[in-house]
């Protein structure tokens, strides 16, 4: 299985580079890839984004119990980190990185033999797209359900437990999965769903920027991966 592999990604509009706070990570084998979205109004927000995405692919974390075992190890990870930055800080921000960073998570494994599991903490979301048409929207497929309070996923291990949701189902040759941030996927459920399985870079902004003018996608970060499955081969003429 060789699926093809794209990923897209913009700051807020009127942001640079630098102040973009969401992450992702894939891998082809195994087939593995994540999500994340960092809370802005926290501390360090890209860095704990960037070491849940990375954590997840490497450890293909889709369980509750996987995410559990690994938490603390990827807590640790984030607070090293960080650590050599905090005393040049002003007390205000050294008192909100005191509190750590937030940030939602989305994880994808997609078995060779047919099947796939996901992990959800908030509401970057899974899209998976069959023949062009939308099979599954999770964990949210409703675009009002999206708000401005989702569940995260905390950088220091005393902040609050956050709830995790899992799913997993099949997929067939030629299928598509987005995953997806949350202002992005709530404006493609509004929208078209599949649209983006045609789109290049330059569509990708192009779109972006179109339905961020007029006002239909909140100006947020926007992050989407796209994996596409190989059709199935043709049987060999005898």
């Amino acid at each position: 299985m060789t699926p093809q592999i794209r990923t897209f990604r913009l700051p807020k509009a009127g942001h640079g580079e630098d102040e973009y706070e969401d992450a992702w990570a894939v891998s082809s084998s195994p087939l593995r890839a994540a999500v994340a979205d960092g809370a802005t109004e926290s501390a360090f927000a890209r860095a704990w984004a960037e070491q849940l995405v990375r954590g997840a692919v490497a450890h293909g974390v889709t369980g509750t119990g996987a995410l559990a075992a690994v938490l603390p190890t990827w807590q640790a990870a984030w607070a090293r980190a960080v650590a050599d930055r905090l005393p040049a800080l002003p007390w205000y921000a050294a008192a909100k990185a005191e509190q750590g960073a937030f940030a939602a998570l989305l994880s994808l494994a997609v078995a060779p033999e047919g099947t796939w599991q996901a992990l959800a903490v908030g509401d970057c979301c899974l899209l998976h797209l069959r023949d062009a048409a939308l099979v599954t929207a999770w964990p949210l497929d409703d675009p009002a359900a999206f708000s401005h309070r989702p569940a995260l996923l905390p950088s220091r291990e005393a902040g609050p437990a956050a709830p995790v949701e899992t799913t997993e189902g099949t997929w067939h040759p030629g299928d598509a999965f987005l995953l997806v941030t949350d202002a992005l996927a709530a404006w493609l459920l509004r929208s078209d769903p599949a649209a983006p399985l045609g789109w290049t870079d330059a569509d990708f902004r192009r779109y972006v920027d179109a339905a961020r003018a007029d006002g239909t996608l909140r100006n947020d970060d926007v992050t989407l991966v796209r994996l596409c499955l190989p059709p199935a081969r043709a049987p060999r003429a005898r």
